[in-house]
């Protein structure tokens, strides 16, 4: 897996590539995209709403539904545990899980 670092536009890869895939897929919100209409996260819909117990699994059920999704390109990464803790204005959400037969935590503001 080859991608660009957002931050610094340096090329990644590996699981690096996988983490910024991630933050993209966290923050994007589904049919933002054109022509990529399927591609997000629906949690990014309830942003705006309390920071409740109940909000919090909301959030941790649509990203986990997020990664099985194979238009974001991360059904190579099988979520086991999603943690979405209140974090500023919304989220902090730490999902660990593998990839490649490897524990991996990916994590990203919501």
């Amino acid at each position: 897996m080859i991608g660009i670092d957002p931050k610094t536009g340096q090329t990644v890869t590996g699981a690096s590539a996988l983490s910024c895939r991630f933050a993209k897929v966290l923050t994007t919100e589904v049919s933002s995209r054109v022509k990529r209409r399927g591609v997000g996260n629906r949690a990014v819909s309830r942003l705006g709403k309390q920071q409740t117990p109940t909000e919090a699994m909301i959030v941790q059920n649509l990203t986990l539904e997020a990664l099985s999704n194979p238009l974001n390109g991360l059904t190579d990464y099988q979520g086991i545990q999603c943690q979405a803790l209140p974090h500023l204005n919304g989220f902090r959400v730490k999902v660990s899980g593998t990839w490649r037969g490897e524990p991996l935590q990916l994590s990203g503001a919501l």
